[in-house]
């Protein structure tokens, strides 16, 4: 998908701009893409189409569809602070 499909997209599922819910309806809708997307993966899995990697200590890890080039930097995946470690 393209930044403005992406953008599109969620507009119409956030039934507006983001940065106009309030911390409440945030929360409620990460709640609800993250079932969606639990549901999703499972759907994929079920159907035999998951793939897998060798992760960390050649522990396989499933490898989470994301077709769009477009990354949001977030706290997920920038740099953390001085002091801040990963567990």
């Amino acid at each position: 998908m393209t930044k403005e499909e992406l953008i599109e997209a969620s507009y119409g599922i956030a039934a507006g701009n983001i940065s106009d819910l309030t911390y409440v309806q945030l929360t409620r809708l990460m709640t609800i893409t993250q079932f969606v997307t639990d549901l999703c993966l499972r759907e994929i899995e079920n159907r035999g189409e998951l793939a897998w990697a060798p992760g960390a200590g050649g522990k396989m890890v499933p490898i989470v569809p994301y077709n769009s080039d477009v990354v949001v930097e977030t706290v997920l995946n920038r740099p953390l602070p001085d002091g801040v470690v990963k567990l």
